[in-house]
């Protein structure tokens, strides 16, 4: 630490004069300023300036005197009060942190620096002491300690989770389709000799048995699907959400060769994300929207970006079909939540809970807006994509 001089001694007037400078300038200090004598272990005050007695609320009758133990009451097993006693005893400088109490009782954290007085023989006769109270700074620094405990937590009860859905993501793919594909397997046989023997009752058992298996098949994958639109990390980049949009109508064409829906693309639409989960969020959204306006004459189904009430571009995916009555828009996004039934509209009731979640992960909402037979839109943002995804 570098050595400042001190002060030319004076005499005199001037000698009085550079006291009462002194003794102006540590009044107005906006630090607590003590000063001790050291009888023996004691260090009684004998001056404080007024900031200390704003601090503390104690009058100068109740402080000259006395020792400034009698601030830390009951708590004296405090870790900075044995480094202040080592450094009074060596005549050493310390900052500590401490724990006071004011007058009325409220304690305050108080960060004490201390530094020795010694005598011409090395003998220490006083100490200066400088406060200032800190509470504050370190409620703030442990607020900020906690929140750090409580992500940490939340992370590795993230990573748990992850993994879970990691392993549930491994054993359905492997675990539950086997089993499957056996039924399958069996299924195609059985339908061999059923056909050799012309019975009808048991080719519509036969039927019944395929189709749920391949309903099964769809559960699975539709889970799959859910399981990682939370999981693993983000692989952002520009998305060029228009292309994809028209690579999920020309494939839900292939698979539905009679639909005559006209779908209209803007053009140019991109965003920043991972480009494999906002392609799910297209297919479920158009595709949900080729489906129910499959049986509206006129249908049209519609993907662009406009502006909201508050002039924020969102995307958007609008047709003119089933639509839904808005009252049940609380179950939308949910896990196997269906508002029209199998036979009307088959599906898994995964998918709007698929968007919601990527959706989620890329820092954006998404909406619904329909009534019965007057067709549906769903709205959607896209912000700063999280690393890993909350299902909240």
């Amino acid at each position: 630490m570098k050595n400042y001089p001190e002060p030319l001694p004076q005499t005199g007037e001037s000698a009085e004069i550079e006291r009462l400078l002194l003794h102006r300038a540590i009044a107005a200090s906006g630090d607590g300023v003590t000063i001790g004598r050291a009888v023996g272990s004691q260090f009684p005050l004998i001056y404080a300036n007024p900031a200390f007695y704003q601090m503390t609320g104690y009058e100068p009758g109740e402080v000259i005197g006395n020792d400034c133990r009698f601030m830390q009451g009951a708590l004296r097993d405090q870790p900075g009060l044995e480094t202040l006693r080592t450094a009074l005893k060596e005549g050493a400088s310390a900052t500590v942190l401490l724990r006071n109490f004011r007058k009325d009782g409220s304690w305050f954290w108080n960060e004490l620096r201390v530094s020795p007085v010694l005598n011409e023989e090395g003998k220490l006769t006083h100490y200066v002491g400088l406060q200032q109270d800190v509470t504050e700074r370190e409620t703030r620094k442990r607020e900020i300690a906690e929140l750090n405990r409580t992500l940490a937590e939340r992370s590795i009860a993230l990573e748990m989770s992850n993994e879970s859905l990691r392993s549930f993501s491994s054993s359905a793919s492997h675990d539950l389709r086997a089993p499957l594909s056996s039924i399958k397997g069996f299924c195609t046989a059985l339908r061999k000799s059923i056909a050799a023997s012309q019975d009808s009752r048991s080719e519509h058992y036969m039927a019944r048995i395929e189709a749920n298996a391949n309903r099964m098949n769809d559960l699975i994958e539709a889970l799959l699907q859910l399981a990682k639109s939370t999981t693993g990390e983000l692989n952002v980049q520009t998305c060029d959400l228009s292309q994809m949009a028209q690579e999920v109508v020309n494939a839900e064409r292939l698979s539905l060769p009679t639909n005559d829906v006209q779908v209209n693309i803007e053009p140019g639409l991109a965003a920043e994300g991972d480009p494999a989960l906002l392609h799910s969020v297209l297919q479920n959204l158009i595709g949900n929207a080729l489906k129910y306006s499959s049986k509206t004459p006129g249908a049209t189904v519609s993907f662009g970006r406009e502006s909201n009430e508050s002039d924020e571009p969102r995307f958007f995916v609008r047709d003119n079909g089933a639509g839904f009555d808005m009252k049940y828009a609380d179950k939308l996004f949910g896990a196997f939540q269906r508002l029209h039934s199998e036979s009307d509209f088959p599906g898994t009731g995964v998918g709007l809970a698929t968007v919601r979640r990527v959706i989620t992960r890329h820092g954006g909402v998404v909406t619904a807006e329909s009534a019965p037979g007057q067709g549906a839109t769903f709205f959607f943002t896209i912000g700063v994509p999280h690393v890993y995804g909350i299902d909240d």
